[in-house]
């Protein structure tokens, strides 16, 4: 029997397929950098409340830092966890504590309130996998610290979920409006309009985008 094709690549090809009926121009981007997309293997994972924890406390940390920066300053965190950085650890820590680990004191109050949140029950990270978009977006920020941002990416790369778009995100505003021959800081509504035509395959078009930035530098 034929080997099975990776979930990733089956994936890759069907938002593909999508691209080339609704902009062949992104379409032909997606085709270039298609081999580094379909490297990456989605995961057939449990979204367990502990591992969805350690993601968003990960995005807090790293916020308008360096990569070298974050992943020191996450380094330390995790040491200081025992190898992993759970709820009940952060809540355990005092602040002096947190901030010796290189946190600055706005992030230390956002892994509290975050760490809170999810031991009361008040905001469960698996369950906003289901959760219509804005409603999981408005249950992430309702987190002293989390913004849209935030919750965008966790809801792209932590839960995986396939038809997400940040129009606050400048790497992907810059990448669109070379792409399109845009005005630089053009409205974010026509922003909006150019990605939705990608819809359900907005996170795979960011991607793209993403990473068609990163080639032509």
């Amino acid at each position: 029997m034929p080997s099975k094709k990776p979930l990733e690549d089956t994936r890759v090809e069907i938002a593909l397929l999508h691209l080339k009926k609704v902009d062949g121009l992104l379409y032909q981007k997606a085709l270039l950098v298609q081999d580094h997309l379909a490297s990456r293997k989605a995961s057939k994972r449990r979204y367990s409340s502990q591992k969805l924890f350690a993601s968003l406390a990960a995005s807090v940390t790293s916020q308008q830092l360096s990569i070298k920066a974050a992943d020191t300053i996450w380094s330390r965190l995790e040491l200081a966890c025992g190898g992993e950085v759970t709820p009940e650890a952060i809540k355990r820590f005092r602040i002096p504590t947190l901030r010796k680990a290189g946190l600055s004191a706005a992030k230390v109050k956002t892994l509290k309130e975050l760490s809170k949140a999810v031991l009361s029950g008040e905001l469960n990270l698996p369950a906003l996998k289901k959760l219509p978009e804005e409603e999981a977006i408005e249950k992430l920020s309702s987190v002293w610290g989390i913004g849209r941002w935030t919750a965008e990416m966790f809801l792209m790369f932590a839960l995986e979920r396939e038809d997400v778009f940040s129009p606050g995100d400048l790497g992907l505003r810059r990448s669109i409006e070379t792409l399109y021959s845009l005005p630089k800081d053009v409205h974010v509504r026509e922003i909006e309009a150019i990605a939705q035509v990608w819809s359900p395959h907005r996170t795979f078009a960011s991607r793209v985008l993403w990473r068609i930035r990163d080639v032509q530098g």
